[in-house]
């Protein structure tokens, strides 16, 4: 089924690449949201051209596979020079035309083997171009969530920057009115500094995340983000351990597998004989290419029956690579499985931790922001409060706000790791379309 459709599916994503071109060109300068971003990023990328193109070669490959299935017809010019007369003028060279047909009667299987090689070899194609979709998707949504991680941490390090500001500012004019030492005016530069430095990280982080969706997307310049993580991120990472055995890197292993038992397969096919009909016609080109009473045209017709006796044991050490090659490929799919389960167990604990952490991390935020305000009504009013304890309260609220973020935004990078553990990315950001991306059923 897969390869019927592989090329009409094939030729759907290259014009969808096509029509992309001037909207990445046109896209480039304005807000992209993360569905926008992976759509313009899966239909672009030169890696998925290239899994696209190997894709079309593989399918091509069972066609080529079946024709053994049909009869084989050549034709001819030949030259032949013998030690006797062969015309009957004398020549001993005679000049003919010909034309022959071979048709395989029967074969015990090494065509059908061959068959199955070949759809196994389009099957895993299919799955590899899978991969470079999902890898290509993963990457730039992950990219995008980056890009908005750090834009949220900038204007958490802008507003910590203003409020350590304010205490300097503060600490200033107290010093000038000789209510505070020089100590507390050193002490809130250096906190404030440190917070400077802070925002500028976050802004050359947000800078360089720019510029590698920039990359992704196939963009001239760094993209600008917009809007908010789409919906199906939130439940990512609820699905069951079982949908590990979707994703493309499993259906790719599995597809090898194939291709090394259908390889086997082969190779005891090539031990047994192989049963053919051939039909042929020489004709001279001279008018004395046949000697007197012979008739000018030559008809044959044979059924041939050969099978391999010795050939130095080839066959055998053949069959025997293809059974090394078989629980080899067994192997590679059972460590596919366990990996693809291991990261997906691995990616939903860490999801769960920071989902549970968020509320907490809430109420810390409230929490430290009440300690904060009160220590400064204390520091103004009352002179209860040192500059220390208003620096470390405006440093933890700041520092809880952080911690908020970076959580939140773990919860959404490891959601789309899920998705790409189980198979379910290219559905998330409606790339399912399986007459324009790939043939096949799975998502």
């Amino acid at each position: 089924m897969f390869a019927s459709l592989l090329p009409s599916a094939a030729a759907g994503l290259f014009l969808l690449l096509a029509g992309t071109g001037a909207y990445a060109q046109a896209s480039a300068a304005t807000p992209l949201g993360m569905t926008e971003a992976v759509r313009l990023a899966a239909t672009s990328h030169p890696t998925v051209r290239n899994a696209v193109g190997q894709a079309l070669q593989a399918g091509e490959g069972i066609a080529a596979a079946r024709s053994d299935y049909y009869p084989q017809v050549s034709a001819g010019l030949s030259a032949r020079t013998g030690n006797r007369q062969l015309q009957a003028d004398g020549r001993r060279q005679v000049h003919q035309a010909s034309l022959s047909v071979t048709q395989m009667l029967y074969d015990f299987g090494k065509v059908s083997s061959a068959v199955n090689e070949a759809e196994a070899s389009a099957s895993a194609a299919r799955a590899k171009l899978l991969v470079a979709i999902d890898d290509v998707v993963r990457d730039t949504a992950q990219a995008w969530i980056e890009v908005h991680r750090q834009q949220v941490l900038g204007e958490i390090a802008q507003a910590q920057v203003k409020g350590v500001q304010s205490l300097a500012g503060l600490v200033g004019e107290r010093q000038a009115k000789g209510a505070t030492s020089q100590s507390d005016v050193a002490q809130a530069q250096s906190r404030l500094e440190a917070a400077r430095a802070q925002q500028l990280n976050t802004t050359s982080q947000a800078e360089r995340w720019r510029l590698n969706l920039m990359h992704l997307t196939q963009g001239r310049m760094p993209v600008d983000i917009a809007g908010e993580a789409p919906s199906p991120l939130a439940s990512a990472c609820a699905a069951p351990p079982e949908t590990a055995l979707l994703a493309p890197t499993v259906q790719m292993a599995q597809a090898e597998r194939d291709m090394a038992q259908a390889a086997l397969r082969a190779a005891d096919a090539q031990l047994l004989p192989t049963l053919s009909l051939n039909a042929g016609i020489n004709r001279g080109l001279e008018s004395g290419a046949r000697l007197a009473g012979q008739p000018g045209t030559e008809s044959t017709l044979t059924v041939n029956f050969s099978a391999p006796l010795y050939e130095g044991g080839r066959s055998q050490a053949r069959q025997r690579a293809a059974a090394h090659a078989v629980d080899a490929a067994e192997a590679a799919l059972g460590y596919a499985q366990l990996s693809v389960r291991q990261r997906l167990e691995d990616a939903r604990v860490q999801s769960q931790g920071h989902a549970l952490r968020l509320p907490v991390l809430a109420a810390r935020v409230q929490s430290t922001q009440r300690t904060r305000d009160l220590y400064r009504e204390q520091y103004l009013q009352l002179g209860t409060r040192s500059l220390l304890d208003l620096l470390n309260a405006e440093q933890e609220f700041h520092g809880a706000r952080f911690e908020q973020a970076e959580s939140a935004h773990e919860v959404q990078r490891l959601a789309v790791e899920c998705l790409y553990q189980s198979g379910r990315l290219r559905e998330a950001f409606g790339l399912i379309d399986a007459g324009d991306l790939v043939a096949g059923g799975q998502p």
